[in-house]
């Protein structure tokens, strides 16, 4: 009988956790999608960033939203291996532009650069998703 007890209370501690994670990552579509947000509201943050005059501030978010968004998340591996290697590096280069159109203070280049962004977050992620590629693409020493 303790056992039975034990049983009933561990699944009414693991209910709501089992119910809510898949909501959380299927909200948008799926996890490469939910990944894809982040990376494009990092985007959108440097953006934001530059557009008050803080071109460093921006360029540094830039930095942050491919270092800390775009290859941690894995979704740039995942892009690579699934998508191909000239998108993963066109997405790369993006990136760079987008540093770049800061650095000249150019603000058409950069909205169009940023949106461009977001767009191909978006697009490449509903692909990854669709085709059901594994959050765990690869790991570091495989």
């Amino acid at each position: 009988m303790p056992l039975r007890r034990f049983l009933l209370a561990l699944a009414l501690i693991a209910a709501p956790l089992l119910l809510t994670a898949p909501l959380s990552a299927r909200a948008d579509g799926g996890h490469w999608q939910t990944k894809a947000e982040d990376v494009g509201k990092a985007v959108t943050a440097a953006e934001t960033t530059f557009l008050k005059g803080d071109v460093d501030g921006a360029k540094r978010a830039v930095t942050e939203a491919y270092f800390g968004h775009f290859e941690e998340t894995k979704l740039e591996g995942a892009m690579r291996k699934h998508i191909g290697a000239k998108r993963a590096a066109e997405v790369e280069k993006m990136f760079a532009t987008l540093r770049k159109a800061m650095g000249a203070n150019d603000t058409a280049q950069v909205k169009a650069v940023a949106q461009g962004l977001r767009d191909a977050m978006k697009a490449d992620a509903k692909i990854l998703d669709d085709a059901k590629v594994s959050p765990d693409v690869y790991e570091v020493n495989q």
